[in-house]
């Protein structure tokens, strides 16, 4: 299993809407709403990484509302 940390940048005042709309999504397992310079933070768990792309590119961030992702794979 391949886990990834994905730091999300959101339109301004969306986020309560996202978080149930993230989580939602089968491979994420957790979100959390931050201060700072993201906004969200979603923990997404898949079984190799060419999964991890699939869903953050062509589920997570095509959700309206999410202006940029960045995406963290965990090594080790």
């Amino acid at each position: 299993m391949t886990k990834a940390f994905v730091l999300i940048n959101t339109e301004t005042g969306v986020e309560p809407l996202l978080h149930e709309e993230i989580r939602s999504l089968d491979a994420v397992k957790a979100v959390y709403e931050l201060y700072g310079e993201y906004d969200m933070i979603a923990v997404v768990e898949e079984k190799d990484e060419q999964e991890i792309q699939r869903v953050v590119s062509w589920e997570l961030r095509k959700i309206k509302g999410i202006r940029s992702t960045n995406t963290m794979v965990v090594a080790k």
